[in-house]
Parts: C-alpha cells; structure tokens; sequence
C-alpha cells in the first residue's frame, strides 16, 4: 500500500512539473525541490489514509470490530432510484422526468449503513430444450416462449438494497454496488464484501445464505454539512436569473437555489463534495473556472474533444482544469446535436413531437479525464451537466463564460 500510494504522488508532482513548464528551466534543481516535497507528502498519504473504526453486524448473529479500510480509488456507490430535486427534460415530451443516478463516497462521511433483502427467493438451475420456431420461405418466427427444462436442487437469491447515513444527518436509499472493504481487528484481517445480490449453492436456504446487516461506525470521521453556503461577490451575481451546481468528484448536479438578499448560493446535498458552479444571465452561461491558460493540457483536450465519436456532433472546449491531486484534468465543454441534409436525408438533430420538426439538444457540460502517467494519453471517466436545452436549428448557441470569482474549488 505504502508504495501505491508514493507512486500516485510521484504522478500528481510530475503534473505539476509539466504545468508550470519546468522541462524549459533549470530541469536538475526543479527536480531536487520536487523530490524532496514527494517525500513529504508520500509521508503524509500514508498518515492520513481512510480508515474508520466500526462495528459489522451479520444476518446470522455475528459481530466483528476493528478498523475498516476503504481500498484505494474504491469510493462507494449507491444507486438511487429517485431522483430528488435533480430532473431533465425529455426531448420528445417536453415533459420533466427523472432517471436513476448514482452518488459515489467515502467511508470517512458516513455514520451508519443498514442493509436489508428487497427480494429472496430459491431457484433451480434451467435450459432450452425447445428451438425457436422460424420459417425460412415465409420468414415468419414463432415468439411463443420457449420451453425450458429445470434441473438440480434449490438455492437462495438475495437482492439487498442499503440505507446510508451520513454524517450530515442525511439519508439516502437505493442499491450500493457491490464492493469489498477490509477489517483489521485483534484476530487478524478479514475482506469483507458487501453485494447487492448474492446467491448461494445448490441445497442451500436463505438462511444459509449470510449477509452484512448493518456496519456502524464508531469514530467521529469527517465531519460535513447538508447545506453548503457559498458566498458570491457582489459583481458577480448581479443581473442572475439561476444557478446551478455539479459535486466535482462524482460529477453529479446538485440542486443551488439563490439568496438574493445576502449574494449567496445554497447548495445541497453535496456529500461532502466541492462543487462547481454556472449562473445563467442575460447574455449567457458564466461557469466558476480558474482564469489561468494551461495550453500543454488545453491542446490534449482540444485534439481529444475534435476526434471524439458522440452524439453531440457540435463540440467546443472552452477551458481546462488540471486536478494533480488526482491525476485528473477537468474540461469545460459547449455541445451541440446538429443537423444536416445528406444523400440519405436529414441527419443528425432529434425530432420533437410538438413542435413537429427537428430540434438540436445543447449541453452544457464538464468532462473528466484520466491522465495517464506513462503515455499523458486521456481516458474519458466521467461526464457532469450544469444545462440541457433544446433549439431549433436557426437558434443561437448560448454564450459560454468563465468567472474565476465563481471558482470555489480550494487549492490544496
């Protein structure tokens, strides 16, 4: 572990180094400074590693205590079937709808995870015995299901969903991913795996089939807020008519409402997370960004974002950010679904029913990159919207923006 981690820090200096354009310098005594402060912090990681003191209890009566240890780069995710306060807009209907979205986290901003069995049955293993029915000279196809034969004793199927709370007091419901964490206690260390759905073997009963009930965490941990208040200068949000927010490691939107009376912006539910934020004004969309050019990064982007196979055939990169603390660069994209006349007719666009014509959807979005430490090739690992919008085709692209005094990212 200790040398997992020493090798990540070495990658966040080595960005660092790129950054600020030190190949061009005096590259021996860069290096000799960066060495030394890589030492350090290889030091530091190690000290402040996420480790929580808790209490597991099993479905069968069994208690285990000790440190629980998240795995590196192994957050928890949760899947949430409702969506909230967050919703979309569908581009047919027009209508306001939700989809299931996904919180990832940290041990180290949790109080307490309940797990309970949402479905439990026994099953029997089966097979086709019986062809699909399908007439090659008329082309017609019997879709009558087919018969199965069941074979083989019984065995338990359990789906668990889980509810997490949070040192902020909030709770969330849906079904965590399966993942596994680490226990070390007085008898040794013990890997323990939470699944969403587990089944057991053949002969077996429910009871037979033992599950993680309940982790409780003992220790203090991190301690965060349900709500996060930001304040905003005066200049900035004069003239607002909305604001919007995404958490910047799990790239979710998170709902901001704004306080007129004090220039603030209240965002919600953030988990822990900081945040990105976009207002809407007038004359356009202004996203919080750093005001800085980081042109080695910018033209990876850029060559990445051009030679990207999307949906959105219309792509523009307004700027970058470099996050070394983990290897990642944050890019700050314009996108547009156009569409065009071909030899096989329109192409490109959405048709929208009520308007009954063809509409363009606009994104207003951030994507994440992995900067790989070998090759600095970028690998996509997560897209966050702030707008979706719909034009027709004559319409205007909104105007994008920065506003380094929306930035509220802390250096680290």
């Amino acid at each position: 572990m200790f040398f997992v981690r020493l090798k990540l820090v070495w990658i966040k200096l080595r960005n660092i180094y790129i950054i600020h354009g030190m190949r061009k310098t005096n590259g021996k005594m860069t290096y000799k400074c960066f060495l030394a402060v890589f030492l350090l912090l290889s030091f530091c990681t190690v000290l402040f590693s996420a480790e929580r003191q808790a209490v597991v209890y099993y479905s069968d009566g069994t208690v285990l205590e000790g440190m629980l240890i998240q795995g590196e780069g192994k957050d928890l995710k949760l899947s949430i079937p409702d969506g909230g306060d967050i919703y979309t807009f569908d581009m047919v209907s027009l209508e306001k709808v939700q989809y299931d979205k996904v919180r990832k986290f940290g041990i180290d901003v949790l109080k307490k995870i309940t797990f309970f069995p949402t479905k439990e049955e026994l099953l029997r293993k089966w097979k086709f015995v019986e062809q699909t029915k399908y007439n090659e000279e008329t082309a017609e196809a019997d879709y009558t299901p087919a018969q199965k034969e069941y074979y083989g004793e019984l065995y338990p199927v359990r789906q668990v969903a889980a509810s997490v709370e949070f040192n902020s007091g909030e709770v969330l419901y849906g079904h965590l991913y399966s993942t596994s964490v680490l226990l070390k206690s007085e008898a040794g260390n013990k890997k323990i795996v939470l699944r969403s759905k587990d089944s057991g073997r053949e002969g077996q009963g429910l009871d037979d089939l033992v599950y993680v009930s309940c982790i409780n965490f003992v220790d203090e941990g991190v301690k965060i807020s349900a709500v996060k208040k930001i304040k905003l200068p005066d200049a900035v949000i004069e003239s607002v008519d909305e604001v919007f927010a995404i958490t910047k490691d799990t790239l979710n939107p998170v709902k901001a409402t704004l306080n007129e009376f004090d220039h603030s912006v209240t965002v919600e539910s953030t988990l822990g997370e900081d945040v990105f934020l976009a207002v809407k004004k007038s004359d356009g969309y202004f996203v919080g960004w750093p005001c800085i050019c980081y042109k080695y990064y910018k033209a990876m982007a850029d060559e990445y974002v051009s030679n990207a196979r999307d949906f959105f055939n219309d792509r523009e990169l307004i700027s970058v950010w470099p996050d070394n603390d983990n290897n990642y660069l944050y890019g700050l994209v314009s996108l547009r679904r156009r569409h065009a006349d071909s030899n096989f007719g329109e192409i490109g666009g959405e048709w929208d029913k009520s308007r009954n014509g063809i509409v363009e959807p606009w994104r207003l979005s951030i994507w994440r990159w992995r900067i790989d430490s070998k090759s600095s090739e970028l690998a996509l690992t997560g897209r966050g919207t702030f707008v979706r919008l719909i034009f027709e085709p004559a319409e205007l692209t909104p105007f994008v923006g920065i506003e380094g005094k929306l930035w509220t990212i802390p250096e680290k």
